[in-house]
């Protein structure tokens, strides 16, 4: 049975809590925290404090003994008070934050002879936050691609990464330790045993289909091009223009952002609730092993879904883990879309 464990690692001390809600998503790229702890805790959490969420099991080895869940500053804490409860809210995201919010001008100017890839680029701006970044898997060699030309003028550089991470087609997110990950949409089912089954795991169930941020036409125009691409399950004179500052893109990575921005808008939605944070006990016993493996629900896992009441029976990606806790329950939400969406 997994326990959850709340540490302010700025302070080096493990916290009372209450509830904890983890979110992490392939679409705002932070995870976020949401902390309520006693008023009596109030005292040992202070904004900006860096805060680890962790889980303990007796099947886990010494040397991942309470593997992290997630690593963020604190952004806002909120204290409040009634006649029967006395509480603390802590808010936090990821350390990438600090890229998100900061403006800067500056520039790269690679050159033929010492070209710099995506992920040179990346480490060089998240090392200046000190947080360390690598691709996925970090086995690997470098996946990416050199870039002609990178700079910004008084503007987040995190927002010019994010998009060149798009025109090569990698996913750009938050890693549990805090640091940053460059990976490739998955493609291949996980090996470890995740999988949604009805009538075995599966909780409730919510489908849902939003168009609100769908458009009919979507124009990415860069550098002397321009792409336009018709969305015609949108049947409206909706218009998206997305106008990319960034010099040297190409044709193809102006369309291909464009594609990106359509299939992610008009994506159906399918949200399952199941227990726990990640693999049941017995999946676990039954690795044989946990090097290497992970253990808990995360996005840009490719898994199986079996749910034949929503006519749903194929691999879907995870998009969103919504990971939950009390003093009763562990809970996820998993958020599933085809892995075209983010292709």
């Amino acid at each position: 049975m997994s326990r959850v464990i709340v540490i302010n690692a700025t302070r080096r001390r493990e916290l009372l809590w209450r509830h904890v809600k983890v979110r992490k998503t392939l679409d705002d790229i932070c995870h976020t925290l949401e902390l309520e702890i006693p008023s009596s805790e109030r005292i040992n959490v202070r904004k900006h404090d860096k805060i680890e969420v962790r889980c303990e099991n007796p099947l886990f080895s010494e040397s991942v003994r309470r593997p992290r869940i997630t690593t963020v500053l604190v952004d806002e804490i909120t204290a409040s008070a009634d006649s029967s409860r006395h509480s603390a809210l802590v808010i936090g995201r990821s350390p990438a934050r600090d890229i998100i919010d900061s403006t800067w001008t500056g520039a790269f100017w690679p050159s033929a002879e010492s070209p710099m890839t995506l992920a040179d680029i990346t480490r060089e701006i998240a090392a200046k936050f000190g947080i360390l970044s690598n691709w996925f898997p970090s086995d690997q060699s470098d996946p990416t691609s050199p870039v002609g030309w990178f700079a910004w003028q008084n503007e987040s550089p995190w927002a010019k990464l994010v998009t060149e991470a798009a025109g090569q087609g990698f996913l750009l997110t938050s890693n549990e330790a805090g640091g940053l990950y460059i990976w490739k949409p998955n493609t291949t089912p996980r090996s470890e045993g995740f999988h949604i089954t009805e009538g075995q795991n599966v909780r409730s169930t919510e489908w849902r289909e939003n168009g609100a941020e769908q458009f009919h036409t979507y124009i990415v125009t860069g550098w002397f091009h321009e792409a336009v691409v018709i969305d015609p399950t949108c049947n409206t004179n909706r218009v998206l223009t997305i106008d990319l500052t960034g010099f040297g893109l190409d044709e193809d990575k102006i369309r291909r952002r464009a594609e990106t921005e359509m299939r992610r808008r008009r994506e159906t939605r399918t949200t399952v609730t199941v227990s726990g944070w990640g693999l049941s006990d017995a999946q676990i016993k039954a690795l044989g092993g946990i090097y290497q493996r992970e253990l808990f629900w995360s996005t840009n896992f490719l898994i199986p879904v079996s749910m034949p009441q929503l006519g749903i029976s194929r691999n879907l990606l995870i998009a969103e883990v919504e990971q939950e806790a009390d003093a009763r329950t562990m809970e996820s939400k998993i958020t599933l879309v085809n892995k075209e969406a983010y292709l």
